[in-house]
């Protein structure tokens, strides 16, 4: 059984592989897949936001973007926001910065526009990990889109003592309004507390204790009725952006579904980890390379296909 570093080294070697090559072929059997397919089953993750720039692990993003954090010797944004010693003031700071940045202010990505595009007229569901809210903005149905990790728009009571939820954006303007810029903290007056118990409030985000799901959860059933129905349908599974943080939730799942229903198909979108399963065979297509340019030329390959 191979090692952990090797089967990362395997896909190191295999993603800079398709990178080199021209993936014009593989792109147009991708444009004869999504046309040939019933339902499609997009998954989206992190890489999906990274390719139109909003990139937590790059230096350059930290410099241009958050400069105050850059100048604290961080090596990227995930590293500030998860820093032990963080005070609750730097966090709130951190969590404001990066809430504006990621879900409020930040412009429609052009992958996500021409993602759209490929798959209007189809039959599609969304599930993602990405809590930037690009799905919406770009214009997908909201009923068709599934955010089972929540939302940083939303905050709530961290008892919690009642299930309510309130609009984040409010707090993170005053919170950024104060930052000190050489400390990057905020004042401890601007940290939100529960109007009715007092107990500080959290992001509505999956994993602490206290996590409401009521919100997050609004279309888990459309979706579990969407999948009973893909089980026995031609269906594509369109992977875009999944690597290793929380594999899980689509990376893991899709290869198994993909596996287990034989009609099912996989499309994998990935700069860094496109393999796919060798027993999947023929059924599972790996695209590797920069996933904005792929998707600008897959939307061109299907509209010639229409």
């Amino acid at each position: 059984m191979s090692t952990y570093r090797e089967r990362m080294e395997a896909y190191a070697h295999h993603a800079a592989l398709l990178a080199s090559q021209d993936n014009t072929p593989t792109l147009c059997q991708a444009a004869r897949w999504i046309k040939e397919a019933d339902k499609i089953v997009v998954g989206g993750a992190a890489g999906l936001s990274a390719a139109g720039g909003m990139d937590y692990m790059s230096h350059e993003t930290l410099e241009q973007v958050f400069p105050q954090l850059s100048k604290k010797r961080y090596d990227h944004f995930w590293k500030a926001l998860w820093d032990p010693e963080r005070t609750q003031e730097q966090k709130w700071a951190m969590l404001a910065a990066e809430a504006l940045w990621a879900r409020f202010d930040y412009p429609v990505i052009s992958a996500y526009t021409h993602l759209l595009r490929i798959l209007q007229n189809k039959d599609y569901f969304v599930l993602t990990s990405n809590i930037d809210g690009q799905f919406i903005k770009a214009g997908f149905d909201p009923q068709r889109v599934f955010e089972p990790q929540g939302s940083i728009a939303l905050l709530q009571c961290s008892r919690p003592c009642c299930d309510m939820l309130w609009d984040g954006e409010p707090f993170y303007r005053q919170i950024a309004r104060d930052i000190d810029p050489v400390s990057f903290s905020c004042p401890t007056e601007d940290i939100p507390h529960c109007p009715h118990c007092g107990a500080p409030l959290v992001q509505n985000l999956r994993g602490p204790d206290c996590f409401i799901p009521r919100e997050t959860m609004k279309n888990r059933q459309p979706f579990e009725d969407f999948m009973k129905e893909a089980e026995h349908s031609s269906t594509l599974f369109l992977e875009l952006g999944v690597g290793f943080n929380s594999p899980g939730l689509i990376r893991h799942y899709f290869q198994r579904l993909t596996w287990l229903w034989p009609n099912a198909r996989l499309i994998r979108f990935n700069r860094d980890y496109p393999s796919t399963p060798k027993k999947l065979g023929e059924r599972a297509l790996p695209v590797g390379g920069d996933l904005k340019e792929n998707l600008l030329k897959l939307d061109r390959f299907c509209q010639e296909e229409l």
